[in-house]
C-alpha cells in the first residue's frame, strides 16, 4: 500500500482512500435549477455585462434579447449587485402586474427607492425628498422602500413625468438604471383585457426613454417570451422598440461550455475528463446554463446514489432520458406558446414543432404547405422567425431544426404519434 500511495500527492491520497473505503464526503456541483444564480453560483458572463454597461455609458436604454432560460435574470441581478460608479441600479421582476395603474405605480415606487438610497449622500437632496414625500401624502415607507401605492390618489403618469424632470435637474442624484424583468408577460396580460392600457405603457416608456429631460434614468428590459411578438400583437408593429439597444444573451459556445463545466465542478466530487466533457457537450448541444445544470445535477444524483464518483457515458445517457421524462422542466416551453398565441396560431406553430421532432428537420416548402392548410400563407415566416428568436428552432442548411435535443425529445415524447 505504501509503495502505491507514494505515486500520489497528498490530495490524491485522500481521494484514493475515501473511494477505497466507499466513505465519500460528497460535494455537489455548483448548479442552480429553479432560483436565480447569485453569488458563488453565478457564472460570469463578462462579455454580456460589459456590452450592457457600454450601452448605458452611451446613454441608451436596452433590450436583453434571449430565449428562455438563457440567464437574463441572473445577469441583471449581477449588475444590480455590482453597479458602476455614479450609477444607482435596481432590479424588479414585474410578473403578475395586470393593470396600467399597478404598472405605473410600481415604476413610481422604484424611482422613490432609488432616491431613498441617495439621501445619505446629500443634505440638500434629503431636504428636498422630505418635502416631496410630504407633498404627496406618503406617510410611511418600510425598510425596503415599499409604499402602498394602490392607496394613493395620484396620477402616476403625471407624477413619474415630474419626478423624472426633478431627478434630471439635481446634480447630486446619480444616474438611475431600472432593470425590468418580464415586461412582455405584463404587456400581454394587460392587453388581453385592455388594449389601450397596453399601448399606453409602450408609448409612455418610449417617451420617457427619448425625452432629454429624463436622460438620467435608463431602462433595461428583459422577458422570457418574445417581446417583438407581444408588441406586434398590441400595435401590429414594433416601432416602439426601435430606440432600444439590443444585447444578445446567447448560449455558451464550446470554449465557454468547457470552462463552465470546470467552474461548476471545481470542488465537486464528480469530475469530467475531456472525453466525458466532449460526450456531454454533444448530448446537450445547446449550451444554456439551465440545460447544463439539469444534466450536472442529475448525473451527480445518480453517482451519489451509487456512492461512486466515477461516471460513464451510459450514465450521461440515462440522465438525459430521465430529465426528458420529467416534463416539469419543459412543459413551460409549450405552455408559453399556447398561452401567448391565439388557438389557430398555436396549432400551426405546434404542428411545425411536432414535424421537426419526428422528422428531425423541416424545409421552407413544407412549412409553406402546412401554412396553406392552416391559412397562414401571408405571415407564416413571421412565426418561424419568432420561434428562432425565442430559442426553439434554428436554420441549418436551409432547413429548420430544434436548437436543443432536450426540446426535440420533449416534443416527440409529448406527441408520440404523428402522420404528417
Amino acid at each position: 500500500m505504501i509503495s502505491l500511495l507514494n505515486k500520489f500527492d497528498n490530495k490524491n491520497i485522500v481521494e484514493f482512500l475515501m473511494i477505497k473505503d466507499m466513505d465519500i464526503t460528497w460535494i455537489e456541483p455548483k448548479t442552480t435549477i429553479g432560483d436565480v444564480a447569485k453569488g458563488n453560483y453565478y457564472y460570469q458572463r463578462k462579455g454580456i455585462v460589459d456590452a450592457i454597461w457600454s450601452e448605458l455609458y452611451k446613454g441608451n436604454s436596452i433590450l436583453i434579447a434571449a430565449p428562455r432560460r438563457a440567464g437574463k435574470t441572473s445577469i441583471m441581478r449581477y449588475i444590480e449587485d455590482n453597479p458602476k460608479e455614479k450609477f444607482k441600479v435596481i432590479f424588479e421582476n414585474i410578473q403578475g402586474i395586470d393593470s396600467g395603474k399597478r404598472f405605473y405605480g410600481r415604476l413610481y415606487n422604484l424611482l422613490l427607492i432609488c432616491l431613498l438610497d441617495c439621501l445619505s449622500k446629500s443634505q440638500k437632496i434629503k431636504k428636498w425628498f422630505r418635502q416631496y414625500i410630504s407633498s404627496k401624502s406618503i406617510l410611511e415607507i418600510d425598510i425596503t422602500g415599499r409604499i402602498k401605492i394602490e392607496t394613493l390618489d395620484l396620477n402616476f403618469i403625471d407624477e413619474i413625468d415630474k419626478l423624472l424632470i426633478e431627478i434630471n435637474e439635481k446634480k447630486e442624484i446619480e444616474n438611475i438604471v431600472l432593470l425590468i424583468d418580464e415586461l412582455p408577460e405584463v404587456l400581454f396580460n394587460i392587453n388581453k383585457t385592455n388594449n389601450n392600457e397596453a399601448k399606453s405603457i409602450l408609448k409612455n416608456l418610449r417617451r420617457w426613454r427619448q425625452n432629454k429631460v429624463h436622460e438620467k434614468v435608463k431602462f433595461v428590459f428583459a422577458g422570457s417570451v418574445g417581446i417583438h411578438y407581444v408588441v406586434n400583437a398590441i400595435e401590429n408593429r414594433n416601432s416602439d422598440l426601435n430606440d432600444l439597444a439590443t444585447i444578445n444573451c446567447n448560449p455558451l459556445d464550446e470554449n465557454e461550455f468547457s470552462d463552465y463545466i470546470n467552474w461548476a465542478t471545481e470542488n465537486a466530487t464528480v469530475k469530467y475528463n475531456p472525453d466525458l466533457q466532449q460526450y456531454l457537450s454533444k448530448k446537450i448541444h445547446y449550451f444554456l446554463p439551465y440545460f447544463i445544470n439539469l444534466m450536472l445535477k442529475k448525473i451527480d444524483e445518480q453517482a451519489r446514489k451509487k456512492n461512486n464518483p466515477e461516471i460513464s457515458k451510459q450514465m450521461i445517457d440515462e440522465a438525459f432520458n430521465t430529465i426528458v421524462k420529467e416534463n416539469d422542466h419543459f412543459t413551460d416551453w409549450k405552455n408559453r406558446l399556447k398561452d401567448y398565441m391565439p388557438t389557430d396560431d398555436f396549432n400551426f406553430v405546434n404542428e411545425i414543432l411536432i414535424h421537426i421532432a419526428h422528422k428531425d428537420e423541416i424545409s421552407r416548402q413544407t412549412i409553406y404547405n402546412k401554412a396553406v392548410i392552416y391559412k397562414k400563407t401571408t405571415d407564416y415566416m413571421d412565426f418561424i422567425n419568432d420561434l428562432e428568436k425565442d430559442g426553439y428552432i434554428v436554420e441549418y442548411n436551409q432547413k429548420y431544426i430544434f436548437v436543443s435535443p432536450f426540446l426535440k425529445a420533449f416534443w416527440k415524447r409529448n406527441n408520440p404519434v404523428y402522420h404528417g
